[in-house]
């Protein structure tokens, strides 16, 4: 058998093969009675003819013609099922790599929808926070707003990585200190380096997100990661978490002016600089070096900072 795929049924098909093998025959010679039926069937397909010279017999229509017709529009049909399934397959691994997109990554444009997906994302953290801050407070997620500084919920650990370009802003270990130390109850951790590769919140392992910008001013557009690439911010994270080194509040035995002072001198910046950051005069940072400096009992600036390392001034 093999012709069913044509539209004939099994008996139709035998009758068929028995009439190309035994040309021109009567139903009687056939097959009997029941075999007229299926040759007149065979006969309005176009698959037989009936002569009537001689006696009334059956002869089978050429193959090649008489079914060749049949098959080539089964093959149209299945060409187009086969085109139309194609079709769909196609529709349904874009729909999938979309809605696994949509689910994976989400892009942020315009400030207020940032800032209010950043309060959603951190609000929806039960265990932990992880943040890299680096220039000013704006878009960074720290100390921008009390509400932002109060948002966590109890027990969440938060831990954060600060650079020289956010201690440097007016105010910075002030907001510091309200938003990383211990957030909710949950108790906070503060490193320092010199320089964020760019500005990351993680919330739970199970969202991260960052700037598409990186470290610029601007954080219009940003990315919400989740799923497997959050595994990603969480490597850059840890990387720069295992190479920051504490942050210390000011120590008692020195004020909060002075140690802004002593860390911007250990970070590299003059006189001037210094008090042009803390809007003093650089005789001020003078008097006040000099202060330090007898109060340490030391005689120059680098055993100023050396004492000021060793006794956790900063």
């Amino acid at each position: 058998m093999g012709l069913e795929e044509l539209g004939l049924d099994a008996q139709e098909e035998a009758v068929y093969r028995a009439l190309v093998a035994r040309p021109f025959v009567t139903a009687e010679e056939l097959g009997g009675a029941g075999t007229r039926a299926v040759l007149e069937a065979l006969v309005e397909r176009g698959l037989a003819s009936r002569e009537t010279d001689g006696g009334e017999r059956y002869a089978p229509a050429p193959p090649a013609l008489a079914l060749g017709a049949e098959l080539a529009a089964h093959r149209a049909r299945l060409g187009r099922a086969e085109a139309a399934v194609a079709e769909l397959a196609d529709a349904y691994r874009t729909g999938g790599l979309a809605r696994a997109q949509r689910e994976l990554v989400e892009v942020l444009e315009g400030r207020e929808l940032i800032r209010r997906r950043f309060l959603q994302v951190r609000l929806a953290a039960e265990k932990s926070i992880d943040l890299l801050v680096t220039g000013g407070p704006r878009g960074t997620g720290v100390g921008e707003e009390a509400r932002e500084r109060t948002v966590a919920v109890r027990g969440v650990h938060t831990r954060g990585v600060v650079d020289r370009g956010f201690l440097n802003e007016p105010g910075a270990p002030e907001r510091l200190a309200e938003s990383l130390g211990g957030e909710g109850g949950g108790g906070g951790e503060v490193r320092f380096v010199e320089e964020i590769p760019l500005r990351l919140m993680i919330c739970d392992d199970e969202r991260a997100m960052l700037p598409l910008g990186g470290v610029g001013d601007e954080v219009d557009p940003c990315v919400v990661l989740r799923g497997g690439l959050v595994n990603v911010a969480r490597a850059l994270f840890e990387a720069t978490w295992e190479r920051a080194r504490p942050y210390v509040e000011p120590h008692f035995e020195i004020g909060a002016l002075d140690a802004r002072i002593l860390r911007l001198l250990l970070a590299g910046h003059t006189d001037a600089a210094v008090a042009g950051k803390l809007d003093l005069s650089a005789r001020t940072v003078q008097r006040r070096i000099q202060a330090l400096m007898r109060q340490a009992g030391v005689t120059t600036r680098i055993q100023l900072g050396w004492h000021a390392r060793h006794q956790e001034w900063v």
